[in-house]
């Protein structure tokens, strides 16, 4: 093995040779809890009430929501079909600040936005930069279909403040196989951050091709503990999924793996041309920089942006900082057996598609017995690799079944004072089902141990909730998960669907389309597609012992 394959294997992970130690076992559950959950705000519907499909059956594809890091406490949330709205606090008003949606005859930006294919598609994510309340800058992920006419550059007919001279699309970085989409990650910076329109220019910085729409660009995150001075400050950790190779039989099912490859990987790169002048290098595109202390940075035949790889779709990033330490936490979509969720650690292979929590995946079938030893090959590129590395695995895992659901929605740590019993736990949930779980964080850093089967135990939350639009009042009353909740959302807003919009393996015919939000105080929200209704968590008490109804949506269908 050359040098640079000797640099590679030593910087890639925990060494394939590592002393296999015993999993530890999850301690006794403790007494069920229930959270106490009330409605925050309603979307504007850009839905179908009669649709049937969770791309135009939901009444409002609302996908991620942020507080703007400025005095005011606007949060800003994005649908996927093309806006992103500012949403008041106060009088909960949502205004359109970009449409990112330029279809046919629409008046928004982009002609090749995707959405008809539903899940994530068209205007996937947004993040503010660290130092928004001076630089005004923001950054958001879409999706584009190839074949789809028109231009890559933004139209500006519908943002009469935007300034397109100079804006020019990336050459698209190349990904083995056929391939119909792109990933795209743009910069913003508004000039005027005080109204709600924007004024001001946009860069492109990224354009990832994918091999079909499904695992694409999912995220991004700053290291919300870092200052300026650190080496961290303003580093943006950017989740791109597989594009479905994984999946695959075919050749590039190991584009995940490829360290030459930006898919399926969490790449950390310095967005801002200007910073980290001393210790990064201008990207090959010329549009964005990469830090010096990246794991493969030293490699010519590695991307530097890479930060960890053999990921299938880690499609929401989160942190838990504690003294002294941050952790980036993942949560990844699965395939076959198990939802997961991850440590991100420099350097890390998680196994994809050779492993998937913590079984062994050979064809269609996972195996729980691993190989031993632990390895996988470090593929540099199509025909080499260096070597073989031990993969990391997930901390907290729940399986495709009446006890799980069919895909993680993500989650955070609690951080705020409503909920003592939660602090320092891991909240998170389970999109189609609406099921929702919290697990100790100290328990997933002890999970964090090199040992497959090692996990922390998730411990199931139920829902205090009381419908603002029954009659007569039944007040507050306890559900097992968010699907009777959204059910009755969707009724009140006109929904016609007897079983919720889509499906899913495990919630059948309907699912709510849960996802999760903090604000800047920690406090947490429960965003439902389906019924496009924002909920605030209020509070939590202890759920009856007598209440503990499996997960089944079909219990919980109102005629």
């Amino acid at each position: 093995m050359g040098a640079a394959a000797v640099a590679l294997a030593l910087t890639a992970g925990v060494s394939a040779t590592t002393t296999a130690r015993r999993a530890k076992t999850p301690p006794i559950s403790p007494a069920p809890l229930a959270v106490e959950i009330a409605d925050y705000a309603r979307l504007p519907i850009t839905g179908v009430p009669d649709g049937t499909g969770n791309n135009a059956g939901s009444l409002a594809r609302i996908n991620v929501m942020r507080q703007e890091p400025l005095p005011s406490g606007r949060f800003f949330v994005n649908d996927l079909t093309g806006p992103l709205y500012i949403l008041d606090p106060g009088t909960k008003a949502a205004s359109l600040y970009l449409d990112f949606n330029g279809r046919e005859a629409r008046t928004g930006l982009f002609d090749k936005l995707t959405t008809e294919a539903g899940l994530a598609s068209g205007l996937i994510s947004f993040e503010f930069d660290p130092d928004y309340g001076r630089n005004g800058r923001f950054y958001t992920i879409h999706l584009e279909e190839r074949a789809l006419p028109g231009s890559l550059v933004p139209e500006k007919q519908g943002i009469p403040g935007l300034d397109v001279s100079g804006y020019s699309p990336t050459a698209p970085v190349t990904t083995p196989g056929p391939v119909d989409h792109d990933g795209v990650l743009i910069e913003w910076t508004d000039t005027n951050i005080a109204n709600t329109t924007f004024e001001g220019r946009a860069r492109e910085l990224l354009r990832i091709p994918l091999n079909s729409r499904i695992h694409p660009l999912g995220d991004m995150s700053f290291n919300p503990a870092a200052r300026p001075g650190d080496r961290d400050w303003r580093l943006m950790y950017v989740a791109c999924g597989d594009g479905g190779a994984g999946d695959s039989r075919a050749a590039f099912r190991l584009n995940g793996q490829r360290l030459d490859r930006l898919v399926g990987k969490i790449l950390r790169i310095a967005p801002d041309l200007d910073s980290h002048v001393d210790d990064s290098s201008i990207s090959a595109n010329g549009r964005y920089r990469i830090p010096r202390d990246n794991p493969f940075r030293s490699s010519q035949e590695a991307r530097p942006e890479i930060w960890a790889y053999g990921l299938r779709n880690p499609h929401r990033l989160s942190w838990y900082v504690e003294t002294g330490t941050s952790h980036l936490i993942a949560s990844m979509i699965g395939w076959r057996r198990w939802e997961t969720v991850l440590l991100i650690h420099k350097g890390a292979n998680y196994g994809f598609p050779f492993r998937e929590g913590g079984e062994l995946v050979e064809g269609d079938k996972t195996i729980p017995a691993l190989p031993e030893p632990d390895a996988v090959p470090i593929q540099v590129n199509d025909t080499t690799t260096a070597g073989t590395v031990r993969p990391a695995y997930p901390v907290v895992r729940y399986g495709h079944g009446q006890d799980g659901g069919d895909a993680i929605a993500g989650g955070f740590v609690y951080a705020g004072k409503r909920i003592p019993q939660l602090s320092g736990k891991f909240v998170f949930g389970d999109i189609s089902t609406g099921r929702l779980w919290w697990t100790d964080f100290k328990e997933m850093r002890a999970a964090d141990d090199g040992v497959a089967g090692t996990m922390a135990a998730p411990h199931e939350l139920q829902l205090w909730w009381d419908d603002p639009n029954d009659s007569p009042d039944r007040g507050k009353q306890l559900y097992p998960t968010m699907w009777p909740i959204v059910m009755a959302g969707y009724r009140a807003r006109g929904g016609k669907d007897p079983d919720l919009p889509g499906t899913g393996a495990v919630s059948g015919s309907g699912r709510v389309d849960l996802r999760l939000a903090v604000d800047r105080s920690g406090e947490l929200y429960l965003l439902s597609k389906s019924d496009g209704v924002i909920r605030a968590v209020i509070g939590a008490s202890a759920a009856p012992d007598t209440f503990k109804q499996a997960a089944r949506p079909e219990q919980y269908r109102i005629p």
